[in-house]
């Protein structure tokens, strides 16, 4: 684990520091189980207990917090039971006729049936090492040539050899039935096994079972051990039992043979073990759920009849084991009454290398596996800067679509910038990835670092959407450049990834001439001009300025800087737009929306610090910014908007709070008495309003159902979905004494880029609160900002399943694991097509025509060539509990 980059601490389990252990545990992302069956029992301690807990504080609670736990309790038992031969019994490695026993009278009527039949392995559940594994054969040897043809009767003789030490007992059926139900009886016969029988004892939920299985008399030749770490085969032991014996368990004189994973004698088994039946043993095991275990062994009994050729051998699963495997390169460090301080300095140089060849391929299998539960995409490819994910729910084990929240740390900034959580994620990240997982979606946090640029794009490309949540100018604040992030971004785009908001949605929405753009809509005023260069601007200007004050806005910068209300000094006006232009000499009062502080200045000197900043031409300016608006040009961002000045703006602004095309919220932001700007920090007043509120409906109605949809076409954005999370600010146009019915409120401005959630302000860390985190929100707010999550979950998917597929089947099941080989669906098809299958889920593989994604194996050439004729075609599934939702 280590040597993989993770930590790795030896912890101890007592049963008296039960709760202490446990809250222990809830600390780590995964833990390793070694404590070989019986010795929790052993020292005092309840199995049970440590398994699954009795206030829910065991083992398998540490798996619902979503802590892995190699091999989970669920894992160990399942697997480990002999009745997984039966769940396995229809793959390439198991045998059809295997069967399962957990009452007296089916064991009594099974096992009669099948022992008349063949010669038979009956398998208790629990113990180990061949304890209570039963060869067992007809001393008569009249087996009846159909199976069912007879049953054996009472009295009829067996030959019975047991697997932990080979020796041989002669029993009746009677005998034998007793001694597996009851034990040690009056009617059980003498028994010289060390075993004490009653294998049903406690029932099927006890672990009360035996398996019967067709006995394979190429069991003496030996049974074959597979070496497992996770899915990958690092060694082959054959084990030949003793001559004359039938069991090749340690201790019994048995030959063990080594071989390295490649061996070409077992190729078929190992082809069709890897290759085909591995991946169907945790989904057969019923722990569809559950990785396949990180240390386990199979065994494997030849199945097939002399003279078979190798490569069509078939071989048979004995057992599966996870419970406690041992390292044998290791078993030099262990204690016994002749070596007493044995200790790891006691391995052989060359066994501690094979041993620890093994433990770095646990490690690296163990990061991938954490990797997928906890992130359905592998990020490990780049630098996890979030020291925890507090608050962000457990990923879905087979999410929907897999998306991520994308942020930056400023390195060289306290806190990493000024809106992060103590443990380096931005103060609202949470909610938003919470939303996406409360709808079935997962929701990855992950963080941009310049120099990991083509890493970092290299995992985004493997999601369906990325929702960006970097501040303006900290990309550059640390160093890196946001034109490449944002061209790498682009480049998702046309991947198909959906990108919240893309760097163009980003760009056109919040540029200040999109005033320009939706001008001729309802929130629109027909008279806002945008300027790029120096000439328009100062003709431009000068005619509007000498016509009606004016509201100039720069293109860059936030939080109303560069944002000037302008009125002529003298008021002398003209009477029609046109009919003068100012004088460069023209005295302008101004004043600016960051802080509403009031300039004087002449035409000329506004213009000259426009376009050039603070010069000699300028005069003196108190204004925090620099001027120099046009600068670069369009393609740079340098413009400039003049818009008709509303003075009702006194009376305040409307912001809307969006979530793609639902309001969730009005904020009426009035200025400090005086002032002009309601930008946060200038002593302005909110006022907080729900969606329905009556007087504004006018405009909402307007908004919502008249401009909305025109709004991203009218932008240039057509392709684009509305933003999922942003807001428009509307100043009141109207004359006063308008009705509210009649008013009209005109658009300040978009605003899409990295919108706060207010709610959660109390998550971001500042001078006085430098620990600050997700757990400082207060519960109302908290419950609120969540709610704002699950709407933009709820927003998120359907943007996706439109982007996707053109009809939305997100109401049924998806059962397939990928469309590998699908083409993309035409954006605007012809006619809407589906291919309907059927995923039978008591089968293997999902039926005898299924690939591994669950698709049938020839549906792809029928999807293409639909898709191919410009139609769409969706590959669904019909699940019979879905059955009105299917045809819906």
């Amino acid at each position: 684990m280590i040597n993989a980059g993770m930590s790795c601490q030896l912890i101890h389990y007592r049963h008296e520091e039960h709760d202490k252990f446990f809250e222990v545990c809830k600390n780590f992302d995964a833990i390793i189980v070694r404590c070989n069956p019986g010795q929790i029992k052993a020292d005092g301690g309840d199995q049970g207990k440590f398994d699954d807990g009795m206030r829910h504080d065991g083992m398998r609670a540490m798996r619902k917090l979503g802590v892995q736990v190699w091999p989970s309790p669920d894992v160990m038992e399942f697997m480990g039971a002999k009745d997984a031969l039966c769940k396995v019994a229809n793959l390439n490695i198991g045998l059809p006729d295997t069967m399962a026993y957990y009452t007296e009278a089916d064991f009594a009527a099974g096992f009669k049936k099948t022992m008349a039949f063949q010669p038979r392995v009956i398998k208790q559940n629990r113990g180990s090492s061949g304890e209570g594994i039963w060869i067992i054969k007809l001393k008569g040897g009249n087996y009846c040539s159909a199976y069912g043809e007879r049953s054996c009767t009472d009295d009829e003789m067996l030959d019975m050899m047991e697997a932990n030490d080979n020796h041989a007992e002669t029993h009746s059926v009677a005998e034998f039935v007793e001694f597996c139900v009851n034990g040690r009886t009056n009617k059980s016969g003498t028994w010289t096994s060390k075993g004490d029988g009653k294998y049903l004892e406690g029932g099927k939920a006890a672990g009360g079972q035996l398996v019967d299985q067709r006995f394979c008399p190429r069991i003496v030749e030996g049974e074959l051990r597979y070496n497992m770490v996770v899915d990958a085969l690092v060694g082959i032991i054959h084990k030949k039992p003793k001559e004359g014996g039938i069991s090749a368990v340690s201790g019994t004189g048995s030959v063990y043979t080594f071989y390295g994973p490649e061996e070409t004698k077992f190729k078929n088994l190992t082809d069709n073990f890897l290759k085909v039946d591995l991946e169907y043993i945790m989904p057969s095991l019923g722990l569809a759920d559950e990785p396949v275990p990180l240390w386990w062994t199979t065994d494997f009994i030849l199945a097939s009849p002399e003279g078979t050729p190798a490569e069509q051998e078939k071989w048979i699963v004995g057992e599966f084991n996870c419970s406690c495997v041992g390292i044998s390169k290791c078993l030099a460090a262990f204690c016994k009454d002749d070596k007493p301080n044995a200790c790891y300095s006691d391995i052989a140089v060359e066994d501690l290398k094979e041993a620890q060849r093994y433990g770095d391929l646990m490690g690296c299998k163990a990061l991938s596996i954490l990797d997928m539960v906890q992130n359905p995409v592998s990020v490990s490819s780049i630098t996890k800067v979030a020291t925890d994910n507090l608050g962000l729910k457990k990923q879905p084990p087979n999410p929907k679509y897999k998306t991520a929240l994308a942020q930056i740390y400023v390195r060289c900034q306290p806190y990493g910038g000024s809106d992060k959580s103590s443990n380096g994620h931005r103060y609202d990240s949470i909610p938003f990835a919470n939303g996406m997982i409360s709808v079935g979606m997962s929701c990855q946090l992950i963080h941009y670092t310049h120099q990991e640029h083509s890493a970092f794009f290299n995992v985004c490309r493997n999601f369906d959407a990325i929702i960006v949540r970097c501040n303006p100018g900290q990309i550059k604040a640390d160093g890196g450049d946001q034109g490449k992030f944002d061209d790498g971004m682009r480049a998702m785009r046309k991947l198909g990834v959906q990108v919240w908001p893309s760097p163009d949605v980003m760009e056109f929405m919040g540029a200040k001439d999109a005033l320009c753009k939706v001008a001729n809509l309802s929130i629109g005023l027909p008279d806002t001009l945008a300027y790029y260069t120096e000439a328009d601007f100062a003709a431009g200007f000068k005619k509007t300025m000498a016509f009606q004050p004016r509201v100039i806005k720069q293109n860059r910068g936030s939080a109303g800087e560069g944002i000037w209300i302008i009125k002529l000094k003298s008021g002398n006006y003209c009477s029609s737009y046109g009919e003068r232009s100012c004088a460069d000499d023209e005295i302008l009062e101004m004043m600016e929306a960051n802080d509403n502080h009031a300039e004087t200045h002449s035409v000329a000197e506004f213009i000259e610090f426009c376009v050039n900043g603070r010069t000699s031409k300028s005069g003196t300016w108190t204004s925090k910014g620099e001027g120099k608006y046009l600068e670069g040009g369009k393609a740079a961002g340098g413009q400039l908007v003049d818009q008709r000045f509303c003075p009702r703006i006194v009376e305040g602004e409307l912001r809307y709070n969006m979530i793609v095309d639902a309001l969730v919220g009005i904020i009426h932001k009035k200025p400090k008495e005086g002032g002009i700007s309601a930008v946060s920090g200038t002593g302005s007043v909110y006022t907080f309003y729900g969606p329905e509120e009556p007087k504004f409906q006018n405009l909402t109605g307007n908004f919502l159902k008249r401009d909305l949809e025109h709004i991203m076409p009218s932008l240039g954005l057509a392709s684009e979905p509305v933003p999922l999370w942003w807001t428009t600010d509307f100043i009141l146009s109207s004359p006063e004494g308008t009705p509210p019915e009649k008013e009209q409120w005109i658009v300040g401005e978009f605003n899409c880029s990295c919108v706060g959630i207010s709610k959660c302000l109390a998550a971001f860390c500042k001078d006085d609160t430098p620990n600050a985190s997700y757990a400082d929100v207060a519960p109302e707010d908290l419950k609120e900002a969540e709610g704002y999550g699950i709407l933009m979950g709820q927003k998120a998917l359907s943007i996706i399943n439109n982007a996707r597929v053109p009809v939305d089947v997100s109401s049924i099941a998806l059962v397939a694991r990928d469309n590998s080989g699908l083409l993309p669906q035409p954006k605007k098809p012809k006619f809407t097509t589906a291919l309907a299958q059927i995923y039978v889920r008591s089968q293997p593989y999902g039926g005898g025509d299924k690939s591994s994604n669950g698709h049938r194996y020839d549906s792809i050439p029928f999807a293409n060539g639909m898709i191919n004729a410009g139609m769409s075609c969706q590959l669904i599934h019909y699940r019979h509990e879905e059955h009105d939702k299917f045809f819906e």
